[in-house]
């Protein structure tokens, strides 16, 4: 009987994915098209041209859309130039609220590989992905979490730093940290690099560290709707990603999801010129937002 059951829910819980509204395919046609936009590395013209892709957007479904213009660091030619955090606020006035980001420039150095070392990283997975995520979700905010009030935050320049010592990383987030809109979310999620073909998510150690709970909801949800075997429950890798000034600096318990192993057919394509879209897949993108549908839904 006990097998029975268990199967029973596990048949539900397909169903259930497959009747979510997040469309999948629409949201892969966002990643191709911010590909398409080129390279978003801050102070490029394809970053004027997502910019201003996202802020329309954005301003078709949320109740208000902040820009935070900023001055960033590029360290890899050593000049400072404009950055954008766009942040879609639904329900703006409402206390209780909730963070939903992602980061949407691009690496501007190929620092992976070395014979391309000076091309710019296209983005699809590392950047247009979870922004493609937020952009099919902002379409059900309205209807889904009417009672509360929702951060939709698209970070600019979170991939200039210094490759290992984390300098320069996560700058939008770092200026939002100190500069906050209010009222503050209580709690969010980050999504990064979640378009892999071969999607797996470990719990990442710094979203355990600071928001055990919010990591044990949003994996049970995951296994609920039947995603157990992307989102996998051991603890991965500790890292710095726009999360930490979050939890640190701004105090909203904030945890990240993020495929850190980006590989095709053994070889890594993270920060090189082969994150393209046709390492990604909407079927990884559907899994993200479906479970960020419900988590929603049940706040």
């Amino acid at each position: 009987m006990k097998r029975i059951i268990i199967l029973c829910l596990v048949f539900i819980s397909v169903l259930l994915a497959d009747v979510l509204p997040f469309d999948a395919f629409r949201a892969f046609s966002y990643l191709e098209k911010q590909v398409d936009f080129g390279p978003r590395i801050p102070g490029s013209p394809g970053q004027i041209i997502c910019r201003d892709w996202l802020v329309e957007q954005s301003l078709i479904y949320a109740d208000t859309v902040v820009i935070q213009q900023y001055k960033a660091y590029r360290p890899d030619n050593k000049t400072t130039v404009d950055a954008f955090n766009i942040i879609a606020r639904f329900s703006p006035e409402n206390s209780k609220r909730v963070m939903l980001s992602t980061h949407w420039d691009t690496r501007p150095i190929s620092d992976k590989d070395f014979v391309y070392y000076n091309t710019p990283v296209p983005g699809a997975n590392d950047g247009a992905s979870g922004t493609a995520v937020l952009l099919e979700l902002m379409k059900h905010i309205a209807n889904i979490a009417p009672t509360i009030g929702v951060d939709v935050i698209f970070w600019d320049a979170e991939d200039m730093g210094i490759a290992g010592n984390g300098k320069y990383f996560c700058q939008g987030s770092e200026y939002y940290a100190e500069n906050p809109i209010l009222p503050l979310a209580n709690k969010g999620i980050l999504i990064d690099m979640i378009g892999d073909r071969d999607l797996e998510i470990f719990i990442e150690a710094n979203s355990m560290r600071y928001a055990p709970e919010l990591v044990k909801e949003v994996w049970a949800i995951a296994k609920e709707l039947g995603y157990g075997q992307i989102f996998r429950k051991q603890v991965g890798a500790e890292i710095y990603d726009d999360h930490v000034p979050l939890n640190i600096k701004a105090g909203i318990p904030t945890i990240d999801l993020i495929d850190f192993h980006y590989y095709y057919k053994g070889k890594n394509i993270w920060h090189t010129p082969r994150d393209l879209p046709a390492h990604c897949s909407p079927q990884s993108l559907k899994s993200i937002g479906d479970v960020l549908y419900i988590w929603l839904l049940r706040q």
